[in-house]
């Protein structure tokens, strides 16, 4: 005789919960909130696995956080009128849940709610939700069909990241704020409506949308975060509101009103010189991002600075020259042009300099950027400098001997990642404790075997630092009279 299973049952704060292991099937009912609980710590965790469907009865009131986090066979859930709140996680990594229908009565999604659903197609969110949280429906991959209730005032940031099947989208005018990159990564977003009555859209809120040709700012829109569509690979046409009284559009430009800062210069335009007017004082952090098709800009004698990753990807400059007044620069403005052989500077610029075309701050104490597109083998860096930027020599190619003085006390998070012909760096610095050294300062997928050469005594200390763990098959000690000698 075949074993019978009998029904698992147990309580969880006021609520009383039964599986039934033949229908697969989770039911809560009684009066209250499912607790929110660490997690993998649910009662009902053990069977995870097994569990195809839930049924909340009328009474239950809120799903807590990681109620029902990883289900992974979860294809359907009800959710009763009278649920006010879905917690953070509370359907996160539920594999096989298709569709979803949260009520009018729930009036906000937490963080995650709904993260990496990968099979969930569509959604319906009725009338009466009013914020969808951080990370809510992230990762959503198969999610095609989305409708927002008039309702929503604000989606969080990341809320739709990684809606890569999303095709139209309509965001309500009593949507007040979209968070950053609230749909970043919705590559075969194609339509876009951004109502009348939407006020901020955060940084980043749709990039990587490749697919999104066009798009029409409405007046209300008073701030925009740096990057809202960069990387919008097919975007050519960008328009405002002639009502704006914040925003302007010069040929299919984005500006500020009073023209004094430029925020985005659409990704598809196909133009490959732009000069930039004279009334800009201002490049946006990521405003020409992923431009494919420049091959010059020419930056105005007033521009005063220039934004975090403002020509990251411009993969067709080969040269650019910034001005005496430029002052400010975010960080690595020409992150991964792998074209560009120099970064010139007006000798006057008081917090800036170029030697041979590499890019420095004035006094030569910190290395910003060195062009990915040198053809160089060999790079020295100066003994001036003790800071090595962000990402300063990412993806240099051609790079494949590399010497670091011993003033160098800092290296920043991917400061030579991607060099992947890199195989030989000499440091000058005795003990690896004096360097602070960001992530993946080295990182490369190449598999080029490298060289570190260290000052006389001072392998072992090298070894066992965490930093340099790329290079512990070969780390070298040489003599101070070997190190001058190129590798």
């Amino acid at each position: 005789m075949s074993k019978i299973k009998m029904p698992q049952i147990g309580e969880t704060g006021q609520l009383l919960w039964r599986y039934d292991p033949k229908e697969q099937s989770l039911t809560l009912s009684g009066a209250g909130a499912i607790p929110d609980y660490p997690i993998a710590k649910a009662p009902w965790h053990e069977l995870r696995k097994q569990i195809k469907s839930i049924v909340l009865r009328e009474g239950v009131t809120r799903i807590g956080d990681y109620a029902f986090y990883d289900c992974t066979a979860l294809t359907s859930v009800e959710i009763p009128e009278g649920v006010t709140q879905i917690g953070e996680s509370a359907f996160a990594c539920c594999q096989s849940l298709e569709s979803v229908t949260i009520p009018g009565s729930v009036t906000e999604i937490g963080e995650g709610a709904f993260e990496s659903c990968d099979s969930m197609m569509a959604l319906e969110l009725v009338s009466g939700l009013k914020c969808v949280g951080a990370f809510a429906f992230s990762e959503c991959v198969a999610l095609r069909e989305l409708v927002l209730p008039d309702t929503v005032e604000r989606i969080e940031r990341s809320a739709f990241a990684g809606t890569m099947a999303l095709h139209e989208l309509v965001i309500p005018g009593n949507v007040q704020e979209i968070g950053d990159n609230a749909f970043n990564g919705s590559i075969q977003l194609s339509s876009l409506t951004l109502s009348e009555g939407i006020r901020v859209i955060e940084e980043m809120a749709f990039s990587n949308c490749s697919d999104l040709k066009e798009v029409l700012l409405p007046a209300s829109v008073e701030r925009l975060g740096d990057g809202v569509f960069a990387d919008c690979l097919a975007m050519t046409q960008i328009a405002v509101a002639p009502e704006s009284e914040y925003f302007v559009v010069r040929d299919n430009i984005l500006y500020s009103k009073d023209l004094s800062t430029l925020l985005h210069y659409p990704t598809g335009k196909e133009e490959q010189e732009f000069t930039l007017p004279e009334e800009v004082r201002k490049i946006a952090g990521l405003a020409f991002a992923s431009n494919y098709f420049l091959t010059e800009v020419t930056l105005g004698d007033h521009l005063e600075e220039v934004g975090a990753y403002a020509f990251a990807r411009c993969s067709s400059l080969s040269f650019m020259s910034l001005p005496a007044q430029t002052t400010r620069l975010g960080v690595s403005p020409f992150h991964d042009c792998t074209m560009l052989l120099e970064i010139e500077v007006d000798p006057s610029n008081p917090y800036y300099s170029s030697i041979d075309g590499v890019l420095y701050n004035k006094d030569q104490t910190q290395l910003i950027q060195y062009p990915a597109g040198l053809s160089e083998d060999f790079y020295k860096v100066p003994d001036t400098v003790r800071e090595i930027a962000e990402n300063a020599c990412y993806d240099a190619q051609d790079l494949e001997v590399l010497k670091i003085p011993e003033g160098v006390r800092k290296i920043g998070d991917m400061a030579f990642a991607f060099c992947d012909q890199l195989r030989d760096v000499e440091i000058r610095v005795s003990d690896p404790s004096q360097i602070e050294v960001g992530l993946m300062a080295f990182f490369s997928v190449a598999g080029t075997p490298r060289t570190l050469r260290v000052p006389k005594g001072s392998r072992k200390l090298y070894e066992k630092s965490e930093p340099w763990q790329d290079f512990t098959h070969k780390i070298v000690e040489q003599k101070d009279e070997e190190l001058e000698i190129r590798g």
